[in-house]
């Protein structure tokens, strides 16, 4: 019976150990409104999160081709 506690154990530890990584290593929960847009360009696509209802409009580094999501400063929120 002990062993059964040590395996659920270790897989509650495995699970939290790769939740922590995936949390470090996934963009999407990074914020990204920086203000360091010094190679970027804002493009004319204008995205509305459906969640918070906030727009965001996208700038792209033409040089490497990495997009940038940044929330519209002076926009009300879409309702």
């Amino acid at each position: 019976m002990k062993w059964l506690w040590y395996y659920l154990l270790f897989h509650i530890c495995f699970l939290l150990v790769f939740w922590f990584y995936s949390k470090h290593k996934d963009k999407r929960y990074k914020t990204n409104n920086s203000t360091h847009l010094e190679d970027f360009e804002p493009t004319q696509e204008v995205s509305i999160d459906p969640v918070s209802k906030i727009l965001k409009r996208v700038y792209v580094n033409p040089n490497t081709g990495e997009r940038k999501y940044i929330e519209e400063k002076g926009e009300d929120s879409y309702d």
